[in-house]
């Protein structure tokens, strides 16, 4: 039977291991009142199992004791409930409070599921003296959302433990909520925005990070297979394609093709005084970079395979590991190579030319979407109550939605896809039909294939203006070329990088991404909990041609800028620590009379406190 086997899915997935005649009283209680889905059945089991029975495994008799005191129960009341709507009995306003502030948000339900008793009174003892979960009306504060339907994001769990205590409200130290942090663009744009479209259509959109024209998704992929011959070799073809790029800018058509770029022949290479030669920066311990210990992975180099670098002639200087360049030098003895001068810039590709006939709102956000203590999503609230009175043509969201390392992640009582689910429904409800949805993955995501780069979430229902995207991704919006990662490669590249007397360093990590063409160019990546596979990202996370948009989220400090007329906006973390979280908001427009085409003179953008 269907019913069976599903049950038995249910409690494997929760290590419990009934035998068959439990399971056949399972599915008859489950039949006998009318619970059609296996999950909610066992989620009713192992609740009632906590507060009752200590997290006892289920048997015959308590079993039946779970019927008596909460299948019953929640039928009787469930037909109270009718015989009471039929007299035209009305709920007082006290009473409707009380159930807004009630244990039902601990368990992820709202007042629009249809039934108005709480779950903590479903499971109550018929005993009150009986040791039973307390409730939690006066410990879990209410949601004052103004959605419609007034959405909960919460989810179901097995104790109210497993939500924090209410949190004194955070009052930013820079500011109020609300509170514009940071502008960028055409005064005329920014002081003219309503940041309302008047506008009832979707976007046509197609993705761009296309291999075999083929975009990233859980189909067509694999990973865990990342063999060191083939990492080798794909390090090597990096250094060769980004070399040949960086000579060809620097040297010419005619220098590049005569460089020798590393010879072979020792007694060559002594006879030589000035020597171009292209390597990849490597670290000579784990850690940053610094001064001494910068080491130059140089490829079909017979003796030396890597050259210690000597900077002391360098006035400015910007490394971090894994970055390709070009240096010019030369070798007095040994492995030490004595830099003059680096270079690091190659020929781009510009952003495409913008094809727009009318202006474009924008609003992006990054997770994570709620504090670090608490499963509320008061910041994705926030979020919602601003998109329902000023929705956007375009809404971009980034992971983490569901950090696999948040506190109260494994107290959930119902699977990670359906409180996924769940989420994603309410903000479609909330957004509507017209306003195109972007939802990038992240590997932190617990529902996520835990790999960089990282394929489209899974998510059960479609909507046709959502789209599931990778992380990485680029897509063309109606003519706005949109480049977007989850990933922080920002704070990555800051954190690791060797730099002095190089400039303004958001400018100059953006610089990195273009020059190496890579959405997270660094290797090996620092965070030891990315599974960064070199094959994928080979495949998936090249960076080939400047985007018209590129979206940075980062724990650094939120930040616009324009690098090679390409506008580059870190909109902050939704959430992040006590300082209040941001979001960003900005509008391109065909570009105006009498104006020189560029992204300056065509966007407005700000940063907003939430």
């Amino acid at each position: 039977m269907k019913m069976h086997a599903e049950i038995k899915q249910q409690f494997d997935e929760i290590g419990v291991d009934p035998n068959t005649e439990v399971l056949d009283k399972c599915v008859e209680l489950a039949l006998s009142y009318n619970i059609d889905d296996a999950t909610e059945f066992v989620e009713q089991w192992m609740a009632f199992s906590l507060s009752h029975l200590h997290g006892d495994d289920p048997t015959i008799d308590n079993l039946g004791e779970f019927e008596r005191k909460v299948l019953q129960l929640k039928r009787d009341k469930g037909g109270s409930k009718k015989q009471a709507s039929h007299k035209n009995i009305h709920t007082p306003v006290a009473s409707s409070r009380a159930l807004e502030t009630s244990a039902l948000a601990t368990y992820g339900l709202g007042a629009d599921d249809g039934d108005d008793t709480t779950m903590m009174e479903e499971y109550a003892s018929e005993d009150p003296t009986e040791p039973h979960t307390p409730k939690a009306r006066n410990k879990v504060r209410p949601h004052t959302s103004a959605l419609k339907g007034d959405v909960i994001f919460s989810p179901a769990s097995y104790t109210p433990k497993s939500q924090a205590a209410p949190r004194t409200p955070i009052v930013p130290t820079a500011g109020r909520p609300g509170d514009i942090v940071e502008t960028f663009g055409n005064r005329n744009l920014v002081t003219n925005a309503t940041w309302q479209t008047q506008l009832e259509q979707t976007l046509p959109i197609a993705q761009k990070l296309l291999h075999n024209n083929s975009p990233l998704t859980a189909s067509n992929f694999g990973y865990m297979n990342d063999l060191l011959a083939e990492k080798c070799e794909s390090l090597y073809d990096r250094i060769v394609d980004i070399g040949q790029a960086l000579a060809l800018k620097k040297l010419g058509p005619k220098g590049s093709a005569d460089c020798s770029w590393y010879p072979r022949d020792k007694y060559t290479l002594q006879a030589l005084h000035l020597l171009h030669t292209v390597g990849m920066i490597h670290s000579d311990y784990d850690g940053p970079l610094d001064a001494h210990s910068t080491l130059l992975a140089v490829p079909d180099a017979e003796d030396p395979n890597y050259l210690s670098l000597n900077l002391s002639r360098m006035k400015s200087v910007s490394f971090f590991p894994g970055q390709v360049v070009l240096a010019t030098g030369f070798i007095p003895k040994g492995k030490v190579f004595v830099v003059e001068e680096i270079h690091t810039e190659r020929k781009l590709v510009p952003p495409p030319p913008l094809k727009l006939d009318r202006e474009l709102l924008f609003v992006a956000a990054a997770g994570p979407f709620t504090h670090g203590d608490d499963l509320f999503y008061e910041p994705l609230h926030d979020l919602l109550k601003y998109l329902k009175e000023n929705r956007p043509d375009v809404l971009v969201l980034t992971g983490p939605f569901l950090d696999a390392e948040h506190k109260a992640v494994n107290e959930l009582a119902e699977t990670f896809e359906s409180f996924f689910d769940k989420m994603i429904a309410g903000i479609m409800d909330v957004v509507g039909s017209h306003t195109t949805v972007l939802l990038v993955s992240s590997q932190k995501d617990v529902m996520a294939h835990a790999v960089y780069p990282t394929p489209p979430l899974p998510l059960r229902k479609l909507y046709p203006n959502l789209h599931l995207l990778p992380d990485p991704t680029v897509v063309d919006l109606d003519g706005i070329m949109v480049g977007v990662t989850s990933t922080d490669v920002v704070d990555d590249l800051l954190s690791y990088e060797f730099a002095a007397n190089a400039g303004e360093k958001m400018h100059r990590v953006i610089n990195h991404l273009f020059n190496q063409g890579s959405f997270y160019p660094i290797c090996p990546p620092p965070d030891e909990s990315m599974a960064y596979d070199s094959e994928l990202a080979q495949k998936y996370a090249q960076l080939k041609q400047m985007p018209n948009v590129l979206i940075l989220p980062s724990v650094q400090r939120h930040f616009v800028r324009l690098v090679n007329d390409c506008l580059v906006i870190n909109p902050g973390r939704l959430s992040q620590n006590d300082a209040g979280g941001t979001y960003a908001r900005f509008l391109i427009t065909p570009t105006p009379p009498n104006s020189v085409a560029n992204m300056f003179n065509s966007t407005a953008c700000q940063i907003r406190r939430i």
